[in-house]
């Protein structure tokens, strides 16, 4: 059978965009004289993990990249856009339809939004949450800040290690401390579309 086309594509494209986000966390990490090692110890992110992801073998998940930003000392943005520029006073950002940075893993579709700007002290993404299980979400994790979801489209479940599993449906959403293990899992045998804005604590 020959292979498909599109997805050949698709599969390029993610190869590509891992690659770029890789190559930018070995600048940013050989800027600071860190090794692999080293930058393992500072994030408890493996070393083969860390290995993959600069050699865009295999993505890095958004709770990843957020430690990475805050040991690297760095906005989580600059993984997407080395162009990004420092937010200022009177500056502002427009994201069309479908236009912001996207990263896709097995487990959720990200789309950053306002990623022209960095150092904000809030990062606005839209999520499509394709895992089905925990299991399939990676297990829970945490990270510095705050976060603020709501659901566009579809059910997901939020799991966090301190309350049951709570349900939110389209409409819905759910305010919470970051640093309480969470994960995003999708219900109803669809994926789910959430607005999730995360500010992290001593960032900016």
């Amino acid at each position: 059978m020959m292979p498909d086309p599109l997805e050949q594509s698709a599969a390029l494209g993610e190869e590509a965009e891992n690659l770029q986000i890789g190559e930018r966390l070995s600048q940013f990490r050989k800027s600071r004289g860190l090794t692999l090692a080293r930058l393992s110890e500072m994030t408890s992110i493996s070393e083969a993990t860390l290995s993959r992801a600069e050699n865009g073998i295999s993505p890095l998940n958004a709770n990843n990249l957020y430690i990475l930003a805050r040991v690297l000392d760095v906005d989580v943005v600059a993984f997407f856009r080395p162009d990004a520029v420092s937010i200022s006073k009177g500056m502002r950002s427009v994201t069309r339809r479908g236009q912001g940075e996207k990263e896709s893993t097995a487990r959720y579709d990200l789309e950053l939004l306002g990623a022209e700007l960095s150092a904000k002290k809030m990062v606005p993404s839209l999520n499509r949450v394709t895992a089905a299980s925990l299991e399939e979400a990676g297990g829970l994790s945490a990270h510095e800040g705050e976060e603020f979801l709501y659901v566009l489209s579809g059910q997901v479940v939020i799991h966090t290690e301190f309350y049951t599993p709570t349900l939110l449906e389209q409409g819905d959403s759910m305010y919470f401390d970051g640093n309480m293990a969470h994960a995003y899992v999708s219900s109803g045998g669809e994926p789910a579309e959430i607005l999730v804005v995360t500010a992290v604590d001593g960032r900016r």
